[in-house]
Parts: C-alpha cells; sequence; structure tokens
C-alpha cells in the first residue's frame, strides 16, 4: 500500500508508492543520454583557451599562468547572463539601487518590487569538460568547495546581500544550458521562503524541544540505519524518510554548524570525501543522472540576527521523475522509489566504485 509521509524540515509531504518499486535501471528514459563527452570541447566557453569567452575571473585555483589564461584547476567567473546584476563599486546605495524593507502586512506586498540587486557567478569545477563529483580526487573536490566557501563569504559581506544560494544544474533536465561541469552561485537581497520556513522550523522546534531539529534527526537515523547511505567521523548521508524524488540524498554535518562559510578545514576535508563518494555510487547507478544539488546554510551573523538554530545541510534532487499536476498544485510528491529501497541500491553501487 502507498505511503504518505510528512517531512519535518519543509512541512511537506511525499507520496511513496512503494509497490513500484523503481530501481536505478527502471529510469532509462528520464537520463540525459548525451553520450561519452570529450576531455576537451573546442567550443565550449569553459574549457581552457576559451577564456576570454567569459567575463574576467574573480577567482581561480592555479598552477600556471595569469588571469584570464589556461594553468588553472578551478575558476570563478560572472555570469554572462547574470539574474541578478551587482551595484557598480563606489555607488551609492540610492533609491535606484536600494531594495525596500518587506512589508509585514499581506496588502503592503501585494505589489512590492525591489531592483534586482545581488551577484551571479559560475564556478567552473575543472578544466574537464567531462568532469564530474564522482570523479574527481578528493583534494580537488576541496579546492571546488573552498572556492565556494570564499566566493560566499565575499558575496555576503555586501550590505546587498541577505541570503546566498549555492546550487548545480547537472543535465539538461535539470535546467543545465552547459555542459561542462559547473556550480552556480546567486547572492539575493532578500530572504527566500525556502529558507524562512526551514529557519523557523527549527526555531519552533528549538523553542519546545531545547534542541536542535537536524541534530535529532540524523541522532534517530543513525540509530535507526535503514536510511543512512554513507557516515563518517563528520558527516551523514540519508535517504530522507519523506524523499520527494527517487534516490532524493541529504548530506548534514554531524557537528552542529550553520553555513558552509563556517566550516573548518577539517570538516571541508570531510566534505569533500563526502561528496565525491556519494556521486561516485550515483555515477555507478546512473549513467547520465540528471540532478539538482543546493547547498542550505547561513553565516553566524545571519543566523544570531533572526534566531534561528540553523544547520547547514545539502540537498540533492535527481530529476528521474516528472512534476506534474499533483506536484504542482498541492506541493505534494509521488515518489515511485522508497528511500529504504534507495539506500540498499546505493550501498551496492558504493561497494562497486570503491572496487573500480
Amino acid at each position: 500500500m502507498p505511503e504518505i509521509r510528512f517531512d519535518v524540515l519543509s512541512a511537506g509531504f511525499a507520496i511513496i508508492a512503494q509497490e513500484r518499486s523503481k530501481r536505478p535501471s527502471d529510469y532509462r528514459s528520464a537520463q540525459d543520454g548525451a553520450g561519452e563527452l570529450p576531455e576537451r570541447d573546442p567550443k565550449c566557453p569553459f574549457c581552457p583557451g576559451n577564456e576570454r569567452e567569459t567575463p574576467p575571473e574573480v577567482w581561480a585555483n592555479r598552477t600556471e599562468g595569469n588571469a584570464d589564461s589556461p594553468g588553472w584547476t578551478v575558476r570563478v567567473v560572472p555570469n554572462k547572463f547574470p539574474a541578478l546584476i551587482s551595484r557598480p563599486h563606489g555607488m551609492a546605495e540610492d533609491d535606484a539601487w536600494r531594495v525596500p524593507p518587506f512589508p509585514d502586512s499581506p496588502e503592503g506586498a501585494l505589489y512590492w518590487q525591489a531592483p534586482g540587486v545581488g551577484f551571479h557567478e559560475v564556478v567552473v569545477e575543472s578544466p574537464a569538460h567531462n568532469g564530474s563529483l564522482g570523479s574527481y580526487s578528493t583534494g580537488h573536490m576541496k579546492k571546488v568547495l573552498e572556492a565556494i566557501k570564499e566566493r560566499c563569504a565575499a558575496m555576503y559581506d555586501s550590505s546587498d546581500i541577505s541570503y546566498v544560494q549555492v546550487f548545480k544544474n547537472s543535465g539538461k533536465t535539470a535546467g543545465a544550458s552547459l555542459t561542462h561541469p559547473h556550480f552556480q552561485i546567486i547572492a539575493l537581497p532578500v530572504m527566500p521562503p525556502a529558507i524562512l520556513l526551514e529557519g523557523q522550523r527549527l526555531k519552533d522546534y528549538e523553542s519546545k524541544t531545547r534542541r536542535c531539529l537536524m541534530c535529532d534527526l540524523l541522532e534517530r537515523e543513525a540509530e535507526k540505519d535503514v536510511r543512512v547511505i554513507l557516515r563518517n567521523d563528520r558527516f551523514l548521508v540519508l535517504s530522507p524518510f519523506a524523499s520527494r524524488r527517487a534516490y532524493e540524498t541529504l548530506i548534514v554535518p554531524a557537528e552542529h554548524v550553520s553555513g558552509f562559510t563556517e566550516m573548518n578545514d577539517a570538516l571541508m576535508d570531510d566534505l569533500a570525501a563526502t561528496i565525491r563518494q556519494l556521486f561516485g555510487a550515483y555515477e555507478s547507478m546512473f549513467s547520465a543522472l540528471p540532478y539538482n544539488m543546493v547547498f542550505h546554510g547561513l553565516p553566524s551573523s545571519v543566523k544570531t540576527k533572526r534566531g534561528w538554530p540553523y544547520h547547514a545541510h545539502i540537498h540533492v534532487y535527481p530529476r528521474l521523475n516528472t512534476e506534474a499536476g499533483l506536484e504542482l498544485g498541492s506541493g505534494t510528491y509521488i515518489n515511485p522509489t522508497s528511500p529504504e529501497l534507495a539506500t540498499r541500491e546505493f550501498a551496492g553501487a558504493m561497494g562497486s566504485w570503491e572496487a573500480t
């Protein structure tokens, strides 16, 4: 019989259609079958030698060469077609650039609008056009995370910014317009509803229990051990109890840390190893998995200002299911693969990936 499950973090529902019990091989038609990619594509703006086709880099890890030339291992550039634009350096915050406070009353919010002030950058993960999170070394993955951490910290230094969203779209189904592996960072002048909801739920839980919701969730999942995909000294990877998407995963630091800009070197080391191992398993199960990866976290200054006991985490959302009327109309998702089955599949895939 199908089950309706409640997600304590998002306050959403998922229908786990267990009788369908779909395994990775059942999702072949949903995968982005682009075929084998070359190590370099001469037409790709992110490949080495084409640096002049992007805006000037704002950060790079280099082994050689000057800015905007080959010799980099990770490179960060402004998005050529940004969703938001930054206030020109040295320009005062006048009315044209000022974001007004969001009104408390529904009536006041009826036609609220603001200038599209912010930042939009691209983190080019690797010179390799055919690179992937499961193929990098742990050391290289850490360099990618360090680039993200430094650029997030720089964006939070701006008085225009309320929240910085890190995400990765991989595959056309997931919204990627370019194949070359990359993350994106968009800094927003407003706090998005998803983070407001998570923050409020964490705060409500703490006010009633004097404990962290995410810390309690990790403790209970570790005890049950039926949805734990991976654990090490500092991170757990779970198949969420109320997974909305097939083979969805949640990466959470075991230590209570509010955001990725707050992570020390040891945490960054283990996060790099965790991401590499998880995606090694994904890539063993799926030949061309379309997915979205989103980072949720807050720096201490924002967490303290809002009074939220925020606990950083990463969502990985494979795009194997079609979102249709029920999902769009009610926010309730049908998932044809139970998280318990997904966890067992991950265990087998992780074993075969480690053996290679």
